[in-house]
């Protein structure tokens, strides 16, 4: 096959895979209405809500005899929740007993310390005088005392040992007198028989006398010492303990009548708030409105359920938890929130049409009346909507679809948003496929981009109306297998004449 059948073959095949294949979808450029929202979930939202909660302090044993039904309305100081007080009416009597008791001790130890407080220096000057008698009396001892109790134990030992000489002496005297003298026998018996008795009284008491002096000398005098040099020593120590601890018992005391001053104060706030918190016991209305049970936060209801469980009779309320929500009376408002994709979209004083879902034919206008500056949520920021209309069947606590519309124009030149394309290493380039005519390859077009939808971009340059795009990438022509590119060997060469027509 020459190569010129050869590309004629090749050109027929290409022709008939384009017509079995399907015509790619395109997309005729046109002005169309273009309008930039965003699509935001709300609840409606009550203008007044007021949080009811036990708000105790003190008691926390908060059960329940009787609560209003979710959807109670209510007037201001009306009862909401009636509880058991039997053990709070009996804590605070308790303490009331303990209250006057205190008082009473309060008093006698006042008084304790002020007998303490003249008694302590008075005490301070008797331990003083006794430790200066007593380092008085043991000078004296040791000066001069001790050397006279010394002598004058020998003295008496003297004395009895002289007397006794001397009566030894007399009788001697007397019984050779007596040899002597023509006395009367009688008379001369009596007159001995008293010396001799003198005599051995004498001779008795120099013995007693002796065993006193070295009794005295080697016990007495030594003990006398050292009773005394402990006396001294216990005078001493009884001196510092009263300087040290007659300060400390009465500093002692001044401090246990403050704590017990700050105890009774503690008792008195601990009774006083009690019985504040009696006075706000059954819990009542804050203010007129509508009961609902749980706690309303950035536009849900939240805790609900587990309200309900405790306002029933025999529950047990927290006294820290919102347990009821009074809804005040005016127009609601509907708390959305803006996804931060939105977020540039939804602004203050931006336009919105509000749809209860519940009825779904109602369009109520409204407008944006603020944004949180930041996110209540993870990527969720918070936008409160004011309605400019009303609906009688609207309650607090509905949901309702916002749209927020940023930008509507009737004549927008836009397309798909499939049919834009950017390039790899450059998001920004944008562009598009135009259609050619005759059958041409697709033409990769640069244009600028505006404002997009989720399904629409607005074009601001390079397309013109009644242009067609593709709405999706042309597919790479396929390139011929390399077998099919090999030439065919050559025939042999035949005459110009048949060779097929142009």
């Amino acid at each position: 096959m020459s190569l010129r059948r050869l590309l004629l073959v090749l050109a027929l095949v290409a022709v008939h895979n384009r017509t079995d294949a399907a015509e790619p979808a395109t997309y005729t450029v046109k002005p169309v209405p273009f309008r930039l929202e965003a699509r935001l979930e709300g609840t409606f939202e009550p203008p007044r809500i007021t949080d009811v909660r036990p708000d105790m302090k003190r008691w926390t044993q908060l059960v329940v005899e009787e609560a209003v039904p979710h959807g109670t309305r209510v007037g201001t100081g009306d009862v909401l929740v009636r509880l058991d007080t039997a053990k709070l009416d009996e804590a605070i009597r308790d303490l009331e007993i303990s209250g006057r008791l205190a008082s009473i001790a309060l008093g006698l130890q006042e008084r304790e310390l002020a007998i303490l407080e003249k008694a302590t220096p008075l005490q301070l000057e008797v331990a003083t005088r006794m430790r200066r008698v007593m380092r008085e009396d043991v000078d004296r001892y040791h000066a001069k005392e001790a050397e006279l109790a010394a002598a004058a134990n020998d003295k008496q030992l003297e004395a009895a040992e002289f007397s006794l000489a001397n009566a030894e002496e007399e009788l001697a005297q007397l019984e050779k007198m007596y040899e002597q003298d023509d006395l009367t026998e009688e008379t001369e018996e009596i007159v001995l028989k008293r010396a001799r008795f003198e005599a051995e009284m004498a001779r008795f008491n120099a013995d007693l006398t002796r065993d006193r002096h070295d009794r005295m000398a080697g016990l007495d005098l030594p003990r006398r010492r050292e009773f005394l040099a402990n006396l001294d020593r216990a005078s001493e120590l009884d001196f510092e303990l009263a300087q040290g601890s007659l300060p400390v018992a009465l500093e002692r005391q001044r401090l246990e009548l403050e704590k017990a001053r700050n105890e009774q104060r503690k008792a008195a706030e601990n009774l006083a708030e009690l019985k504040a918190e009696r006075s706000r016991m059954p819990i009542r209305a804050p203010t007129d409105g509508i009961v609902y049970y749980g706690r309303w936060r950035l536009g849900k209801w939240s805790d609900a359920e587990t309200a309900a469980a405790r306002l029933r009779p025999g529950g047990q309320l927290d006294a820290r938890d919102t347990i009821m929500t009074v809804i005040g009376p005016g127009k609601l408002a509907v708390r959305a929130g803006v996804p931060e994709k939105d977020l540039a979209r939804v602004s203050a004083g931006t336009p919105a049409k509000v749809v209860p879902r519940a009825f779904p034919d109602v369009r109520l206008d409204a407008i944006v009346r603020g944004v949180s500056p930041v996110p209540v949520a993870g990527g969720r920021f918070d936008a409160l909507i004011e309605l400019a209309g009303e609906h009688p069947r609207l309650v607090a606590g509905m949901e309702a679809d916002v749209r927020v519309v940023v930008e509507s124009r009737p004549d927008a030149l836009a397309v798909p948003k499939k049919a834009v394309f950017s390039e790899p290493l450059d998001d920004e380039a944008r562009f598009v496929f135009v259609v050619m005519p005759n059958g041409k390859e697709p033409q990769k077009r640069t244009v600028a981009v505006g404002r997009a939808t989720d399904e629409l971009v607005e074009i601001s340059a390079g397309l013109t109306p009644g242009e067609e795009i593709l709405l999706e990438r042309p597919k790479p022509a396929e390139k011929p297998k390399a077998e099919d590119q090999r030439p065919e060997p050559e025939a042999p060469a035949k005459p110009a004449a048949a060779a097929p027509a142009k």
